[in-house]
């Protein structure tokens, strides 16, 4: 058996705006997405030409094989490489070893299906597809998946966050990430929003690549300009998400945000030392909560 092993990171999103409704029913969205080093482990082993997926994913996410972004995305790989005249498609082996929380803004689900989607050439070829179809599959599977199968450290993300543009700007900090035990529904939190989409409702988004680079410098700047509109609501349903990042600034953090639509929550630290203290101490105040330090990378 060919296999191909490779590590998917999490995001975090350094400001998200959510500008408006668009006919196809996605949303606009004006965002900075933030590799960090929590990650997921993913092993792809190809053998045999049944055009089957097996799926190993520990711990269970409880939910069916047909759900997860990963096999999602072997499935739509192997039609598209038949499609393409590949004549024996093989069958894929999918091993998932989970770290990054299920359901908790962090991108865990889409990064696992990059990381299957930029794995497949080396296993396949690279006749079996073309990089632009493997682009737009990734966007039809989830409008984080080019994030994480283009490997981008840090980019900004506009379209409904499947049109990217790399910055070279670092975060210079440590990076508290706290999961509370719930999940937020990602289409639960848009229509909480109540985004229109008449154009005298349509917003000017923030120029967040102009002021990345300040801003990182002066935090300040960070909690002015760097906002995620998805807090307010989300807040007000699920009040122990805005008690953590309250939490977080009470703790020294020099920016605290949700990331995605929640639930986790991060904040920045300047040293390891006050990172760590700071999550070591999280699940005692917010019982079954997970924490992890990581760094932006």
């Amino acid at each position: 058996m060919h296999t191909v092993g490779t590590v998917a990171h999490a995001k975090i999103n350094l400001g998200l705006e959510v500008l408006y409704k668009r006919p196809d029913n996605f949303h606009e969205i004006n965002t900075v997405f933030v590799r960090v080093s929590l990650a997921d482990t993913v092993i792809i082993g190809s053998n045999g030409t049944m055009n089957n997926i097996y799926l190993d994913c520990k711990p269970d996410l409880g939910i069916a094989d047909a759900e997860n972004l990963a096999y999602q995305a072997v499935k739509k790989a192997q039609d598209l490489a038949a499609k393409n005249g590949l004549t024996e498609v093989p069958s894929l082996a999918l091993t998932l070893r989970k770290q990054i929380p299920y359901g908790g803004g962090l991108g865990g689900g889409s990064s696992n299906a990059g990381a299957v989607l930029r794995s497949l050439p080396s296993l396949w070829g690279n006749t079996a597809f073309s990089k632009e179809q493997l682009v737009n599959l990734a966007a039809g599977i989830g409008s984080d998946v080019p994030f994480f199968m283009e490997n981008m450290d840090c980019a900004l993300g506009s379209g409904r966050g499947e049109i990217l543009k790399p910055v070279s700007v670092k975060l210079p900090y440590y990076v508290v990430i706290v999961s509370p035990s719930l999940r937020i529904m990602t289409a639960w939190a848009y229509n909480a929003l109540k985004r229109g989409s008449k154009a005298d409702e349509k917003r000017t988004p923030t120029n967040f690549a102009a002021l990345l680079e300040d801003a990182i410098a002066a935090p300040n700047q960070l909690r002015q300009h760097f906002t995620n509109d998805f807090e307010e609501p989300i807040f007000a349903e699920y009040p122990i998400i805005g008690g953590i990042k309250q939490h977080l600034y009470e703790a020294g953090a020099m920016f605290a945000l949700m990331s995605g639509s929640g639930s986790s929550v991060f904040g920045l630290f300047k040293t390891a030392t006050e990172a760590n203290a700071v999550a070591t101490a999280i699940p005692e105040r917010f019982e079954g909560s997970s924490t992890f330090v990581c760094k932006p990378l």
